[in-house]
């Protein structure tokens, strides 16, 4: 049941990136597969054998959003998750989307919610 379920959510995610070019599809798995580790544009770049301007270029053509605004988005979103059904602590949390400066994840997170992990995690109770 679980294989077919990690099967549905692989061909949802690949139809969702059909109108995406190979090496943007390629970064943004690269970065979905890879939250907690250190992901640079460089280094999604070299994985594919490409110039790093050239996957920059590409990638804010394709989705409107720079890598590292791609990126971060995703720890946020991946951290709205956390927060909303674990009762990880908030400095864990920050770990697990990759962001070891609880400091520098709390204002980040804040960026983009509006909301501090704590106020975020307040309201999801309610």
């Amino acid at each position: 049941m679980e294989e077919m379920f990690r099967s549905y959510c692989r061909l949802v995610k690949k139809h969702s990136m059909k109108d995406f070019s190979s090496p943007v599809q390629k970064a943004i798995t690269c970065i979905d597969a890879n939250l907690a580790g250190d992901i640079s544009l460089s280094v999604l770049a070299s994985t594919q054998n490409i110039s790093a301007g050239y996957l920059s270029t590409l990638f804010k053509k394709e989705t409107g959003k720079t890598v590292t605004e791609y990126i971060n988005n995703s720890r946020v979103e991946y951290a709205k998750k956390l927060l909303g059904t674990t009762k990880l602590q908030i400095q864990t949390i920050a770990q697990h989307c990759g962001i070891l400066d609880v400091h520098y994840f709390s204002k980040l997170f804040k960026k983009y919610t509006g909301k501090t992990p704590k106020e975020y995690r307040d309201s999801a109770k309610n």
